[in-house]
C-alpha cells in the first residue's frame, strides 16, 4: 500500500512538472526595440507567477508571436530581467517587465520642430489600454539638439486633426494636449519628476474655493516610450499649464483671466521695461498664452504691473503691491524656488497668471529640469549657498512691504517642520531613485543614453547637496528673524538713509570712533567690516540693496542707493 501511494506522488509530480506554461501578453502591453534586441512588457497580475519554476515549459506570447526562457525563471518580477529566444526565428531578447506605462508611437512622417505631424500613440496601463491618432511635434529650445527628444502631443479624432479629443491618463487631468519630457539632462531622471511634486504639496491657488479643480502647476507621471521601434527610455508624461490647468476666467469680449509664459529674460526679470506692440505675441521676453491670439493681444494690463514693480513710488509699493500679485504665492515660490535652487527658473521658464479681472498675478512654475543641484545641462551645480532673485523679488526684500520678509523667513521654518524637512525630503528623492534603480529602468536608460552612469554617487551627491543646501537656508531665515527683531537703538542712529557712499552715526558717544562694526547682507552675509573713523563708515564698494549695520549688541537696518 506505501510503495503504490509513493508510486502515485511520482507520477502527480512528474505530470505537475513536465506542464506547459503559456504566459498570454496581448498587442499594445509591450514594446521591441530589435536593434537593442530589447523587449518591455506590462503584465498583468505578476504576483501570480512567483512560482513558474516547476514547469519545464514556459512560453511567453507577445501578441501573436511565442518566445520561450532561455532558462526557465522560478518566477517574474519587475527587478530581474529574462533572455526570451523567438521561437520563429532563433533570435534572443532582453525581456523586462514594467511597472510604468508605456506610450509606443509610430508615424510615418518626420518629427520636426513645428508643424505637429500625424502619427499613432498607443497607452497601456494598470487601468487601460488605448489607441489614438496624435500630432506630434519637437518641443524645446536647447534640448532640440539632445539625443533624446522632447515631444508636445495632441489628441485627434482622425488623422487630419480636424478635432481634437480630450485623454486621461492615471490621476492627471482630463485633455487633449500633453507634453512628454524627455529628462536626458537630469542624470537621475528624477529632479524635475521631484519638484514638480514638491510644488504641489506646498501650494495650491487662493481661488480654491471658486474654482475646486484649479491646479497652482502642472502634474507629471513617468512613462517609458517607443517610438518607430526604438526603445527612447523614461519621460514624463506632463499636463501643460493653460487657462483650463489653472481655471482662470474665460475672455468675454474683455480681457479677463489671463496668461503669460516667460520664455528669456527681460521684462520677466523686472529689470528692464520696453514699449510692447500688440501686433505681436511676444513682449519683453514673455509669450502671451491666453486669451488666445484670435481673441485678443494687449500687453497692456503686465505692462503697467510690470511698471509698477519697478518703478512706484516706496509708499504705493508698500500700500499697493499684495493687491496686485498674491502675496502667499510670492512666498511659497520664493522658498520653492531656493530651496531646489532652480537658477533657470526667475524669469525664463516660469508663468504668470491672473485669475481674474481686479485679482492679483501669481506665479506657476515650469520646466524644472535645472535643480537640486544641477543645471539645465545636466552638469552639476555644486554651489549649495546663495538667493535668488529677480527685480521683483529684491525690491520685495529691501523694502519688505507687509512685513513680507520676515513672513516668508517665517513660512519657511513653518516648512521645515514636515515638507521641507531633511528627512521628508531626502525619502522622496532615494525613494525614487530606488524605485527606478531596482526596477531595472536605469540599466534600460543607459543602454540607449550610456552618457549618464546612473550609479549611486549621483545619488549621494544629490543628498548630500540638499543637506548642505537646507543649513544654509536656516542660516540665512535665521540671520532674518534675528536682524529684523533687533533693528531699533537709542544709544546712536545713522544717516542718510537710504546712503549712496557713507553712512554717518549720530551720536555724543565719543567712544564709536574706535569701534568695530560688521555690516550684512539682507540674508546675514557679512560683507563689511572694520573700524568706525570719524564717526562714519564708507560703504562705497556695496552694491544696491538692503543691509544691516551691527555695533556691540544692537542692528540698525539701512538701504544703499
Amino acid at each position: 500500500m506505501k510503495v503504490f501511494i509513493i508510486i502515485i506522488s511520482l507520477l502527480y509530480s512528474t505530470v505537475s512538472y513536465s506542464q506547459k506554461l503559456d504566459i498570454n501578453i496581448s498587442s499594445n502591453r509591450f514594446g521591441v526595440d530589435e536593434n537593442l534586441s530589447l523587449i518591455v512588457a506590462r503584465i498583468q497580475n505578476i504576483n501570480a507567477y512567483q512560482n513558474i519554476g516547476e514547469h519545464s515549459d514556459v512560453v511567453i506570447t507577445l501578441g501573436p508571436k511565442p518566445y520561450s526562457f532561455i532558462s526557465t525563471p522560478d518566477s517574474l518580477a519587475y527587478t530581474k530581467s529574462y533572455t526570451i529566444q523567438d521561437i520563429s526565428s532563433t533570435k534572443e531578447y532582453t525581456l523586462y517587465f514594467t511597472e510604468l506605462p508605456i506610450g509606443i508611437i509610430e508615424t510615418e512622417n518626420t518629427i520636426v520642430d513645428e508643424p505637429k505631424v500625424s502619427a499613432n500613440f498607443t497607452y497601456s496601463d494598470n487601468e487601460q489600454t488605448v489607441s489614438s491618432n496624435i500630432g506630434i511635434e519637437l518641443r524645446g529650445g536647447n534640448s532640440l539638439f539632445f539625443p533624446k527628444k522632447t515631444y508636445d502631443i495632441e489628441f485627434w479624432k482622425d488623422e487630419s486633426g480636424e478635432e481634437n479629443k480630450d485623454m486621461q491618463f492615471g490621476e492627471l487631468r482630463k485633455d487633449d494636449d500633453w507634453i512628454l519630457d524627455a529628462l536626458y539632462n537630469e542624470p537621475l531622471r528624477i529632479r524635475s519628476y521631484i519638484a514638480n511634486k514638491l510644488w504641489k504639496q506646498i501650494h495650491a491657488p487662493y481661488y480654491l474655493d471658486e474654482e475646486p479643480n484649479a491646479k497652482a502647476g502642472a502634474d507629471v507621471m513617468f512613462i517609458e516610450i517607443f517610438v518607430n521601434g526604438n526603445y527612447n527610455g523614461i519621460y514624463n508624461l506632463s499636463e501643460q499649464v493653460d487657462r483650463k490647468q489653472l481655471k482662470i476666467k474665460k475672455f468675454d469680449d474683455i480681457i479677463n483671466g489671463e496668461l503669460y509664459q516667460g520664455a528669456d529674460r527681460g521684462a520677466t526679470t523686472f529689470k528692464s521695461l520696453v514699449p510692447y506692440n500688440n501686433e505681436q505675441r511676444e513682449w519683453g521676453g514673455y509669450e502671451f498664452e491666453y486669451p488666445d491670439e484670435d481673441e485678443v493681444t494687449d500687453w497692456n494690463n503686465l505692462f503697467q504691473f510690470t511698471d509698477f514693480v519697478i518703478n512706484s513710488s516706496a509708499t504705493d509699493f508698500a500700500n499697493k503691491i499684495w493687491s496686485k500679485f498674491s502675496e502667499e504665492n510670492f512666498i511659497d515660490y520664493f522658498l520653492f524656488l531656493n530651496l531646489i535652487r532652480a537658477t533657470d527658473n526667475l524669469g525664463k521658464n516660469i508663468f504668470l497668471g491672473k485669475y481674474k479681472a481686479n485679482e492679483p498675478y501669481f506665479y506657476i512654475p515650469w520646466d524644472l529640469d535645472g535643480c537640486f543641484g544641477n543645471f539645465w545641462d545636466g552638469t552639476k551645480d555644486s554651489y549649495a549657498e546663495g538667493i535668488l532673485t529677480n527685480g521683483f523679488m529684491n525690491r520685495v526684500i529691501n523694502e519688505n512691504p507687509n512685513n513680507t520678509f520676515v513672513n516668508i523667513a517665517s513660512k519657511w521654518f513653518e516648512y521645515r517642520k514636515n515638507i521641507f524637512s531633511l528627512h521628508a525630503l531626502s525619502s522622496s528623492i532615494a525613494d525614487q531613485y530606488n524605485f527606478l534603480d531596482d526596477n531595472k529602468m536605469y540599466e534600460r536608460e543607459s543602454l540607449v543614453y550610456p552618457n549618464y552612469s546612473f550609479e549611486e554617487q549621483s545619488l549621494e551627491y544629490t543628498l548630500n547637496w540638499l543637506e548642505q543646501r537646507l543649513e544654509y537656508l536656516d542660516t540665512c531665515f535665521q540671520h532674518v528673524l534675528e536682524f529684523n527683531s533687533n533693528t531699533t537703538s537709542q544709544m546712536f542712529n545713522i544717516f542718510p538713509n537710504p546712503a549712496r557712499h557713507k553712512i554717518n552715526i549720530d551720536s555724543t558717544i565719543k567712544i564709536f570712533n574706535i569701534k568695530k562694526y560688521a555690516i550684512y547682507s539682507s540674508f546675514g552675509r557679512k560683507v563689511s567690516s572694520g573700524l568706525i573713523r570719524n564717526q562714519e563708515i564708507n560703504i562705497q564698494n556695496l552694491e544696491k540693496g538692503m543691509y544691516f549695520l551691527k555695533i556691540d549688541d544692537t542692528i540698525i537696518k539701512f538701504i544703499k542707493i
